[in-house]
């Protein structure tokens, strides 16, 4: 099993929020929008420190000042800023000073409370481990080892970013979660009223 105390925390807050857009709200960041009378991040990362990581990144590439509250921002990397979320992940993976980043997206919601525990027992130095429901894959609620840094910067140069592509070059782990309503992302408008 990966050792927990050398673990740190990255939180993707990278992407557009497009499908959150509405003609009221043209511009939006999910990460930012209240929920339960906090921003979205503010519950994502309380959940990590609850899980007991107080070192707590934060990939974004717009309002890093309200971001910079909760953690310490990183953005991608010019070479890679048309890459997705994996550019998030490479970005963590450049600044983590510990061996061991447990990723979220900001816009996941009803965590399981042993998520960390359960992707340690099964990650490997070159092998990351994610999160599957009954609803299928969360290939980017994962546990990865920074020595994968240098691998991901390639698959990226390739001109490649699918997330779930890329672990299975790693041969990705995948670690069940039998709660359906686990790991929903907050993607639309309704989706967020539902929450």
């Amino acid at each position: 099993m990966a050792d927990a105390h050398a673990t740190e925390a990255l939180v993707l807050a990278g992407g557009q929020s497009r499908r959150m857009r509405t003609h009221a709200l043209p511009a939006i960041d999910k990460g930012l929008m209240y929920r339960h009378g906090q921003p979205q991040i503010y519950h994502v990362c309380n959940y990590l420190r609850i899980q007991g990581l107080d070192r707590v990144w934060i990939s974004s590439n717009r309002h890093a000042q309200d971001y910079a509250l909760y953690g310490q921002v990183v953005a991608d990397d010019p070479e890679f800023q048309d890459c997705g979320p994996l550019a998030g992940v490479l970005a963590g993976l450049r600044n983590m000073q510990g061996q061991w980043l447990f990723v979220l997206p900001v816009d996941v919601v009803h965590w399981p409370d042993h998520m960390l525990a359960s992707l340690m027992a099964a990650v490997t130095p070159s092998q990351p481990a994610y999160a599957r429901t009954p609803d299928g894959p969360h290939p980017l609620c994962l546990v990865l080892h920074r020595s994968l840094q240098d691998a991901l910067a390639v698959y990226l140069r390739s001109g490649q970013c699918r997330v779930q592509a890329w672990l299975r070059v790693c041969n990705g782990q995948a670690v069940d979660f039998p709660d359906a309503d686990c790991l929903r992302n907050l993607n639309t408008p309704e989706d967020w009223i539902q929450t």
